[in-house]
């Protein structure tokens, strides 16, 4: 439904707004350590192996995308030890 000038808008939804300290629960939730998994690291040394692999290979495209995704796969699959 297009809304001309003359028409107001109906919804009757109201949106509450967020506090300081839901705000402050907001950033403390985001501080916590990670989920215990090598993800970015897989990641960063798959791609750099993709890099290289596409390089030799005339294709970096292809090389990069697929070392991505099994430096994630591998990254994801190796738990790390708790202190």
């Amino acid at each position: 439904m297009i809304n001309t000038p003359d028409e107001t808008n109906t919804d009757t939804t109201t949106e509450q707004k967020e506090t300081p300290q839901d705000i402050q629960e907001n950033t403390d939730e985001s501080k916590k350590e990670g989920d215990g998994n090598y993800l970015a690291e897989g990641m960063c040394i798959g791609m750099s192996l993709g890099v290289a692999f596409g390089l030799l290979f005339d294709n970096l495209a292809i090389g990069i995308g697929v070392g991505m995704c099994l430096g994630l796969a591998v990254g994801v699959s190796v738990k790390k030890k708790k202190k």
